[in-house]
């Protein structure tokens, strides 16, 4: 019996790679499932707390009777602060539109900026989750360039 030992070795490799290679995907595919799972529910639970936040901001500075406590204010401001981005030249817009809040005064620009802000991180969501099969498809649509834009979250620009 002759054994064609270069048939052999071939045969093994190719199943040794194939095995290697259905492992490393399984495992990437797993690794992204739980990525997803978990950033999901925290970004989920983020864009929740944002709401709830931005509802009593605008209830403190909308009350009839009562001009806002300072210690209130600053609270709240921190709470704000420390739920956005430092370094993000939009998140601190929303900061300084929060600082111009007057008692009874115009909230528009604010809750503006909160929901672009809200929409911007949905949009991010929904492209991250999206099969990496249909992204090339989907990334030169209309809907896909809009929140990648600049201008998606306007920003008023200071001038001194």
């Amino acid at each position: 019996m002759d054994i064609n030992l270069t048939s052999l070795f071939a045969g093994i490799s190719l199943t040794a790679i194939a095995g290697w290679l259905t492992s490393f995907f399984a495992l990437r595919k797993d690794e992204r499932a739980v990525h997803i799972e978990q950033i999901t529910k925290e970004r989920t639970k983020w864009r929740q707390d944002m709401r709830i936040l931005t509802q009593e901001i605008v209830e403190l500075f909308s009350n009839d009777n009562v001009s806002p406590a300072n210690e209130k204010k600053q609270k709240l401001r921190a709470k704000l602060a420390t739920a956005i981005n430092p370094v993000c030249e939009y998140d601190k817009h929303i900061l300084s539109l929060f600082d111009e809040l007057t008692h009874k005064g115009d909230m528009n620009e604010f809750t503006n900026a909160m929901s672009f802000l809200l929409k911007h991180d949905w949009e991010r969501v929904k492209w991250e989750c999206m099969p990496i099969y249909v992204k090339p498809i989907k990334f030169f649509t209309k809907e896909q360039k809009l929140w990648r834009d600049k201008g998606f979250r306007p920003l008023k620009i200071e001038q001194g």
